[in-house]
């Protein structure tokens, strides 16, 4: 007992001297305030205070006797802000997170002694700027000397001219004037002026300064990432992510002596859509972008930024979704979900809306189906998709067809919608959905034995081919039946007014037809479907048979080929060519077929479907369909 007395005392002895310790600190700390209004350098003092403590007894320094009645002489009016400071920090009054209650502290102004206890608005914290960075340094096109005011409009008139369309989250009123548009969001127009760029000529598609200008744009990005401040956190920032997703740059040998000999790559990979699907999603989630959904879209008087707004944020619901998990180069879990049905109906038909809000409606409405899907299965990626729910998704699917089919015949939209987004989209999502079981049962089956999901398969190859004949004047012409296009042995014949879309499509539309091609071709090598596109009830043993140039799959594949040649026909940097190859490969993987018939031999075979593959594994791509059957690098 004894013991624990002076134990107590002990402690209370260390508490005085903690607090006397704190005392003095304090007061040298107000010391300095005061030598510093009074034009003493604090610098020039500390050493003396230094000098006089021994290391290792820090309670002895030779601190100044310090009278209040002075130091408040000395006091201005900043000194009685950070007195407020102090007080508020004591009382403990804080309402809000660290970071954020001592940016509001330092932010008030000089001599504000109201009520320090912090209260933010929600939380939205987006902040109001004329420029992404430090507005006392341009960083854009025009002030590096890289574009003229009037080159810049003109790379904002092709990009709102062919790409908005595709994926329209830009503001056309608001966001088509290039120097409006520079004096809102240095990084916007960068990301804007970039895409017009790598499409300004169908001959030598990349702008002269199309390297320097990704330079710049590496820059802001670099920016964000290392040194972000307030002004960065706009919608305008992501949405300037979001259209560098969806167009990403394309990186060209700077080492050559000419732009117009070296091969141009794509950035368009799991990782970097990855990286910049989340980081965008971190930037709406700072300024809460997704409380736009809560607006009243039935107010015809509403403002047109909450419109925008809506736009960025269904765009990037979207690309979460489409890119991680039904791009199938990932398989990565999608992370947003899309606003009801009443509000994305009531936002697309809004009278201030643009052509492109119903799309993006629609499409969030597809969403939302995938959404479902995965909720029911129990796997947000989608890799346990079982049966049931794949048979309600594709029936959901149908069903979204039907109706939207209605609304875009009733509202005057362009005769040529269906090969459009949304239902682009929706061929896509099919295809998709149908081939994530088939991928995973085929890598575990021989040949010989019972077909993969019957009916996952069949909806599989019909998604497969309707994805690649709807350029076709036969799917323009709504031709009622596939089989209609089929009644003779002539190639399928291009409809050039839909293709224009797929040349300045976003970077994923060429994937997923890339994907559609080698996927009808793997499903016939693994002994699954026919050259008529008919399943199996059982895959087919023995080494495929030759294919013949009037079947359906030789005819959609040869169609899927002749597309990417004609986007890439003669321009020396069309940012499809990564992914013509690997349609052309298919092809000839297809015609291997017949040449390993005549020579009795396998091994050519072997060698296309190795070429074809080879194509696919570029660093950064996981092909998670072709990694379940059992193909890798």
């Amino acid at each position: 007992m004894q013991r624990m007395k002076s134990d107590v005392v002990a402690l209370q002895k260390r508490m005085q001297e903690a607090l006397r310790r704190i005392g003095e600190l304090e007061s040298a700390s107000t010391y300095q305030m005061s030598v510093q209004r009074t034009g003493v350098s604090a610098a020039d003092r500390r050493p003396s205070l230094i000098n006089n403590a021994p290391s290792n007894d820090t309670s002895i320094l030779n601190l100044p006797d310090l009278h209040p009645v002075t130091v408040q002489q000395s006091f201005s009016p900043h000194t009685t802000h950070a007195s407020t400071i102090a007080g508020t920090i004591k009382n403990g009054t804080f309402s809000s997170a660290p970071i954020q209650t001592l940016r509001g502290l330092l932010a008030r102004p000089p001599g504000d002694n109201t009520d320090t206890t912090l209260s933010y608005p929600s939380r939205n914290r987006e902040v109001q700027s004329t420029s992404t960075h430090d507005g006392s340094q341009r960083n854009d096109p025009i002030s590096r000397g890289l574009l003229s005011t009037d080159e810049a409009q003109r790379l904002f008139d092709i990009f709102f001219e062919a790409c908005h369309e595709l994926a329209p989250c830009s503001w056309i009123a608001g966001q088509r004037d290039a120097e409006k548009t520079r004096e809102k969001s240095s990084f916007l127009f960068t990301s804007i002026c970039l895409i017009g760029a790598r499409i300004r000529s169908t001959h030598n598609w990349l702008h002269p300064r199309y390297p320097s200008l990704v330079s710049l744009f590496d820059e802001h990005i670099q920016l964000l990432l290392l040194h972000p401040s307030s002004r960065d956190f706009t919608p305008e920032v992501v949405q300037s992510l979001l259209l560098s997703i969806q167009w990403p740059a394309v990186d060209i040998d700077v080492s050559s002596t000419s732009t117009c000999t070296s091969t141009p790559k794509s950035r368009f990979t799991d990782s970097y859509a990855w990286l910049m699907i989340g980081l965008a999603t971190r930037f709406a989630k700072y300024i809460a972008l997704e409380e736009v959904t809560h607006v009243d879209f039935g107010d015809p008087r509403l403002d047109e930024e909450k419109l925008q707004k809506m736009r960025v944020w269904l765009n990037l619901i979207s690309v979460d979704r489409q890119y991680p998990s039904l791009t199938l180069t990932a398989g990565l879990p999608a992370t947003l979900v899309a606003p009801p049905t009443s509000v994305l109906r009531a936002f697309g038909s809004h009278p201030k809306a643009q052509s492109g809000d119903l799309k993006l409606a629609g499409l969030a409405e597809l969403v939302a189906i995938v959404h479902r899907a995965s909720i029911s299965c129990g796997d947000v990626s989608l890799k346990k998709l079982d049966s049931i729910t794949l048979s309600v998704a594709n029936a959901e699917l149908d069903s979204w067809e039907r109706e939207w089919n209605a609304i875009f015949s009733g509202s005057g939209a362009d005769p040529t919608f269906k090969q459009q987004m949304p239902f682009t989209a929706l061929r896509w999502y099919r295809l998709a959905l149908n081939a994530l079981p088939i991928g995973v049962e085929l890598g575990d089956i021989e040949k010989g034995t019972m077909s993969p999901t019957p009916a996952a398969l069949k909806a599989g190859v019909d998604a497969a081919f309707r994805l690649l004949w709807q350029y076709s004047t036969d799917a323009v012409g709504e031709r009622p039946e596939r089989l209609a296009a089929m009644v003779d042995g002539s190639k399928y014949t291009m409809n050039f007014t839909a293709l224009s879309s797929f040349m300045f499509a976003v970077d994923s539309y060429w994937i997923t037809h890339a994907y559609a091609a080698v996927f009808l071709v793997l499903v016939y090598d693994r002994g699954c479907i026919d050259a008529n596109l008919n399943a199996y009830s059982f895959t087919q043993s023995g080494p495929p048979p030759p294919v013949p140039d009037s079947s359906p799959l030789y005819r959609i594949i040869s169609f899927a080929a002749s597309l990417f040649d004609g986007i890439c026909q003669g321009a020396a940097h069309h940012p499809s060519m990564q992914y013509r190859s690997i349609v052309a490969n298919a092809l000839n993987t297809l015609e291997q077929y017949q040449l390993a018939r005549e020579e009795s031999s396998m091994v050519p075979v072997a060698d296309g479907i190795d070429e074809m593959l080879n194509a696919l594994f570029d660093p950064g791509q996981d092909w998670a369909f072709l990694r379940d059957m059992g193909y890798s690098q």
